[in-house]
């Protein structure tokens, strides 16, 4: 409290203190009050869930795009497994192709009329509209040059793998962004040089070397690893892979080249055309010509084998995937007969379902044959639970394991070697995708 001599007035606050001058009389004007802060409006979180509810895909990815707290929220259980009408739900895995071209060849048409061409599921207008309205059209304004400029070799987890098309027509020190590893769904993208001790082989007939890409959800310490395997030897009745890895930590450098084999068990020849099957911890799964799953371990750097529950087949009726629980699963065609097989604990298979097949295909193909079929494996959804196949060499078909329904696919691929199956994994691309700022 200020202190003032008795019998005199306290000095004003706005009165002059300045010795030898005379005081205003004019009035002091009162100072205004300070305004309060505003109150912060804060949503409550199930509102603005509800909102998220009700709007359509492209809008729900930008949501999550916002901040963590809110992705983790849309990502959550609850949220995914909530009661919505039919066409306004999005499935957490869309499967279908991405289209390349190649923007050098004067010979072939350019870029193709939309990047990416949904495969399944169909018949949910969510799906249909996220792909054709958002994924499509993104793909066209951020990455039409990347995919004039590389090919397709291998996805996985949402992800892609290229190749630079051209790759001998650049300066040995501009080949440092050689291949790529790609994301459809944020743009992002990872450059690195092509492997430096392991190349495509002309020796008996050509080989070439196989990519797989593995990801985090695979129990990996990484975002992503890509392997590249060579398997000469196998050409000469051997079982060596030659092996090398990159992955996102390394900073464009190829690790060392390792060395694995089993030489109690010869694989014979690889079906190297087929997409590798990868178990949680890094397990590597292949295809062989002799009644044999190849499987190599990338973190111990081991290799071994297990037999077929089937012997005497066409590797091409034959096809390896992954169940929901992440168990190998192996798909048998004979005639209009599928199997599926499971492999449990112990290296020993289980015979899951037998599905006929006779009645859809006859609806989707008239004119098969009365008597039987050939049924050809190409490739699969690993994360969507398909396969895709030919019946006696005619229009693409994907079969839905889990249900057994099968559907043909009206989608063209512009060339198998331009065009390459994605599974598109929604939560785990929204999980990692960068937060905007």
């Amino acid at each position: 409290m200020a202190l003032h001599r008795p019998g005199r007035k306290p000095a004003s606050a706005c009165a002059s203190t300045t010795p030898g001058k005379r005081r205003r009389t004019s009035a002091c004007l009162p100072v205004a009050p300070a305004s309060p802060s505003p109150i912060p409006w804060v949503f409550p979180v199930d509102i603005v869930l509800e909102i998220v509810a009700r709007l359509d895909a492209s809008t729900l990815v930008r949501c999550a795009a916002l901040c963590k707290s809110l992705r983790r929220d849309i990502l959550s259980p609850a949220f995914l497994g909530r009661d919505k009408p039919a066409d306004r739900i999005v499935p957490p895995c869309l499967l279908g192709y991405l289209h390349t071209y190649d923007e050098e060849n004067r010979d072939e048409p350019q870029s193709p009329p939309a990047l990416f061409s949904l495969v399944h599921p169909c018949s949910a207008p969510a799906a249909v509209s996220f792909s054709d309205k958002h994924l499509a059209p993104f793909l066209s304004r951020s990455a039409a040059g990347l995919l004039g400029r590389y090919k397709p070799v291998t996805s996985r987890g949402g992800l892609v793998v290229l190749r630079r098309r051209n790759i001998n027509r650049r300066k040995r020190s501009e080949r440092r962004s050689d291949m790529c590893v790609y994301d459809p769904m944020s743009g992002e993208r990872t450059f690195f040089p092509i492997p430096p001790d392991i190349r495509t082989h002309c020796y008996p007939q050509p080989v070439e070397e196989v990519y797989v890409l593995l990801t985090a959800a695979d129990g990996i310490d990484c975002s992503f690893m890509l392997l590249v395997a060579d398997f000469t030897s196998f050409h000469d009745s051997g079982c060596t892979i030659r092996a090398q890895t990159i992955s996102s930590d390394s900073g464009g450098t190829w690790a060392p080249i390792t060395y694995a084999s089993d030489p109690g068990s010869p694989w014979g020849f690889l079906v190297e055309c087929r997409s590798a099957v990868v178990l949680h911890g890094g397990v590597v799964c292949w295809l062989s010509t002799r009644n044999k799953i190849l499987m190599y371990q990338v973190t111990t750097l081991t290799a071994g084998s297990v037999k077929l529950p089937v012997t005497n087949r066409d590797v091409s009726q034959l096809h390896l995937g992954k169940s929901p629980e992440g168990r190998l699963r192996l798909l048998v065609a004979d005639g209009f007969i599928v199997s599926v097989w499971l492999l449990s604990p112990g290296n020993a298979w289980e015979l899951k379902t037998v599905m006929n097949s006779e009645d859809q295909l006859r609806v989707l193909d008239p004119e098969i044959p009365p008597d039987d079929v050939f049924l050809h494996f190409r490739s699969s959804g690993e994360r969507s639970g398909t396969a895709v196949l030919h019946a006696n060499g005619a229009e693409l078909i994907v079969l839905d394991v889990e249900t057994g329904n099968m559907r043909k696919i009206n989608v063209i691929t512009y060339g198998w070697k331009y065009s390459l199956l994605v599974d598109v994994d929604l939560p785990t691309r929204l999980q990692t995708m960068k937060t905007f700022t």
